[in-house]
Formats: structure tokens, sequence, C-alpha cells
């Protein structure tokens, strides 16, 4: 079995890093469009349209989860040089202070600008910092559920989620790289190398949908958990032998053409069948018209990541002087970008212009927005680094905090 720690520098798949910047900018496109489509977000345009919202749902059923199964691919990487505290240690100071940080800092302004645009706050920035914990932050009655990660965080949900999937995914990881877990990793790839044997993971991820979705409707609940770790997982497995991977460069135009059949099936649901998707999109249940609608979802995230995987390791295999530069700005960029992104939107969504215009006007200044403060604050100094999940130029203390261990 040819797995990972089996490769060479030279077959290093830098094509998950380049997907990981991609995917990055994916995100933040998305988020700029969800001013203007008809579902409910932190800030809306008095205009919405049909056109975003077909693409915020569509995007939807493939940008999370390729990012979880990018991380799962990722601690594959990561426990091949660190032992398992290490492993944590660098989790949490990667993921969890950063979180921290953003809540502390970064979501207040979002959620000022949320509740001007809402009318459930009038008032200045200052005035708004003492009303906000007691009138905004956790709102809602949620159980134990990980939804509560996004009521503090927002779009740093996805922070704390990874933390926590890398933390109970050790258990499951420690058994796949036992003897018993890797002869079901063999007979696993056996069965991927056939024709369409790469889809037998669609099974369990569809009966997650299936029967979680409608008792955990809410989006980042239970449902989405399960889902979303079962894809970590799979990265991690994927990646493992490279036989999955050959697999999906071998699926990617097959899968790519799945991907845009069931995108053109979405499109007639809407158009013909509003009614019944936004049920089942808002309101799942186990008749035969929801099951059908997840176990499409389902298949449609599945073809998009094995595109994108084999797509990644056929085109985007290679490195150049950007890729290391860029793969250590997505972190910094992620936290920034949904912050920059509302505090510009809600001066500009205020403009008589078209919808078109100010999506370029929104798009194009948040971007330098983003980039200047990156460029002139973030990489800059060790502090900030720390701050924004980067890891501290010429190795200060705090860096040697995960090594510690050895």
């Amino acid at each position: 079995m040819k797995n990972i720690e089996e490769c060479s520098e030279r077959e290093r798949c830098y094509y998950v890093d380049w997907l990981r910047v991609l995917g990055i900018i994916c995100v933040f496109f998305f988020h700029n469009t969800r001013f203007f489509d008809f579902i409910d977000w932190e800030l809306k345009n008095k205009e919405t349209f049909l056109e975003p919202t077909i693409i915020v749902m569509f995007v939807n059923f493939w940008i999370m989860p390729l990012f979880f199964m990018l991380a799962g691919i990722g601690t594959r990487f990561a426990l091949r040089t660190k032992t398992t505290i290490q492993y944590i240690k660098d989790r949490y100071w990667r993921l969890v202070i950063p979180y921290l940080f953003g809540i502390l800092i970064l979501i207040p302004p979002q959620r000022y600008v949320e509740c001007l645009n809402k009318g459930k706050f009038s008032g200045t920035f200052l005035d708004f910092l003492p009303w906000y914990p007691e009138h905004r932050l956790f709102l809602g009655n949620f159980g134990f559920s990980p939804v509560w990660f996004g009521e503090p965080g927002t779009h740093l949900w996805f922070l704390a989620y990874l933390f926590v999937f890398s933390v109970i995914a050790l258990p499951i990881i420690h058994y796949l790289k036992s003897e018993s877990g890797e002869r079901l990793i063999k007979q696993l790839a056996i069965v991927g190398e056939r024709i369409g044997g790469i889809y037998l993971l669609v099974v369990p991820l569809a009966c997650v949908r299936i029967v979680l979705q409608p008792i955990y409707p809410k989006y980042s609940s239970w449902a989405d958990f399960t889902f979303w770790f079962l894809i970590f997982i799979f990265g991690y497995i994927l990646c493992y032998d490279q036989r999955f991977v050959e697999s999906a460069d071998r699926h990617k135009y097959i899968s790519l053409g799945i991907g845009i059949l069931l995108l053109v099936l979405l499109v007639v649901l809407f158009i013909f069948f509003l009614d019944h998707l936004k049920k089942w999109w808002d309101h799942p249940d186990y008749s035969w018209g929801c099951i059908f609608f997840h176990t499409m979802w389902t298949v449609t995230t599945w073809s998009w990541l094995i595109f994108f995987l084999g797509a990644g390791k056929a085109f985007l295999n290679f490195k150049n002087t950007w890729l290391s530069k860029l793969n250590e700005a997505v972190m910094p960029f992620y936290m920034l970008h949904q912050t920059i992104i509302l505090l510009i939107g809600f001066q500009i969504i205020q403009w008589h212009s078209n919808a078109l215009f100010k999506y370029i006007a929104i798009s194009s200044m948040s971007f330098v927005v983003i980039i200047a403060i990156y460029y002139l604050c973030i990489m800059r100094f060790n502090g900030l680094r720390i701050l924004f999940g980067m890891k501290p130029l010429g190795g200060s203390a705090i860096s040697q905090i995960s090594v510690k261990g050895k």
C-alpha cells in the first residue's frame, strides 16, 4: 500500500495548498453575494434576486465540506511529524486562540452594523459595546448543540469545529493507523479503484443527512456536525492511500458532469418547486421528496469534492514562489474577510445604484482593505500573527510552546 508517508518530496501534495487558497477566495466572493440573495443574512440589500440565491445555495452544498476534507488531509500530514500532544497544542494555538480573539475583537463590529441594519439598536459603537453582551450574545435556546459555536463567533465557528474535530478524531485515527485499520483502508482503496467505487463513501454521508437533518434542521447543528466530521475523516483516509487520489483523478470529469447535472436539477427545483424546496431545506422531514432532496444534496457535495480533489491532483500539483505566501495568508484572510465585507457593505448597500455595481464595489474595496491590513500589520508583528493563527517570525518563545513535548 502506497501511503503519504512513502511519498517523496517530489510527490508532495501541493494541490492541497492550492485548493485551500482557491477555496478561501471562493468564500470571499460567496459572502459578497450574500447581500443580494433571498436567504436571511446579517445584512441585506433592499433588492434581492434569484440568480445570487441559486449561486449561494449551490456553493453552500460543497464549500464547507471542501475545507473539512482539506483539514482531514492536513491532519494526515501533521501527524507524520508531531506527537498527539504536540498536535493538540498546535491546534489549540492555531485555532482556539484565533477563535477567542475573533469573538472579542472582530465580531462586535459585525454585530453592530447588523443590529443597525435590522433596527435592533441605534447609537454609537461605544454605546453598543455594553449593550451587545446582554442583548445579542447567546440568544435562543439551542440546548447542547454545536450551534453555540456560531452564536458568539459567526463565521469563526469553523475554527471551533475544526479544533473539536481534531481532538475527537484522534481515537479513530489511531485505529486507522493500526494493522486492522490499514486493512480496512486497503479494502476501501481496492473498491475505490473500480469505476464508480469512490462513490461508495456517499452512502454513510447520505444516511447522516436523511436520518439526522429532520431532527436537527438548524445550520451547523448535530446533522451538519456529523456530516462534516465524516468528511473530515474521509479526507484523512483519501490521502492515506494514493489509490483514492488516483481514482479521484480518473473520476474528475464524471464527477464534474454529475455536479453540473445536479446543479441544473437544483435550478429546476428552485423555479418550479420552490415551496417544496424551501420546506425540504428549512423544515426537513422523512417524506420521499425530502429523502430525494437530501440524497441529491449528498451526491452533489461528494461529486464536487471528488472533482476538486481530482482536478487539483491533475492540474495544481506544483509549487511556485507564491504558494507558500498565499497559503500563509489563508487564515488571517478568513478571519478578517466577513468583518470587512460587512463594514464596507453596510455603507454601500445604502447607495442608489444597481446591484451589480454594489457587488463590484463591495468586493473590490473589501479585498483591498483586507490585503492592506494583512500586509501592513498582521504579517509583520508576531503578536498579531499568533492571534490570527499564523506561525511567529523567527521562532519566538510562544512558537516553541507546541514543541515542548519533545
